[in-house]
């Protein structure tokens, strides 16, 4: 039997206001902005060519919205699943501070991938909790082409994963545009590989 390996295309939801404000958002939700869902708009014409088998999103308002949109822009008429273990990292009590505020209390926050903020969760905690959720996904399916909408910082998590680099190290280093496509495939636990998605 031919074995066959599902692909993910891993999108990241429009701008919301904490984005524009500088605030973290993590476990809390926070509305799009006016032109929130203008990067949408590439994200689908990067999609275009894709036949979508599956559409998962985070369970987060700014991330099904978004789903729901790049959904109707490329006529993916099936369910969007919702999923919390698709949610960016929860920052606890520094929820919806100003970054700069937070950081300043938090020297590790973001940095240190070990690091649990109170009432929150560690970058390396939430990076095997995204892990555990894409390998039921890609259990489910066979063969398929598998969208996400989700957040930047599981873009990170699953990158440096795939390029070997610390997980606090590569998310202060590398940014997500809102309208950045990922594709990656994964096995057995591991991101087999991870690369930006141009369409």
């Amino acid at each position: 039997m031919m074995y066959s390996m599902n692909t993910f295309y891993i999108v990241r939801h429009g701008e919301t206001e904490n984005n524009r404000d500088r605030r973290l958002s993590g476990w809390i939700d926070t509305p799009l902005t006016e032109t929130g869902l203008q990067p949408t708009e590439t994200v689908i014409k990067k999609l275009s060519g894709v036949h979508v088998d599956e559409m998962y999103s985070s369970d987060m308002g700014r991330a099904f919205v978004t789903a729901y949109v790049v959904g109707r822009g490329l006529n993916f008429t099936k369910e969007i699943i919702r999923s919390s273990g698709l949610r960016e990292v929860s920052y606890g009590d520094a929820a919806n501070m100003y970054s700069a505020e937070a950081y300043e209390l938090y020297p590790q926050l973001d940095r240190d991938t070990h690091f649990v903020p109170p009432n929150g969760e560690s970058l390396d905690q939430m990076q095997k909790r995204v892990f555990q959720t894409i390998e039921k996904i890609n259990n489910k399916h066979t063969d398929s082409n598998i969208v996400l909408v989700c957040h930047s910082g599981i873009m990170a998590a699953l990158k440096a994963s795939h390029i070997g680099q610390d997980f606090g190290e590569h998310n202060i280093s590398e940014a997500y545009a809102h309208d950045f496509v990922g594709v990656f495939t994964f096995d057995d636990d591991t991101v087999t590989s991870f690369e930006e998605f141009k369409g």
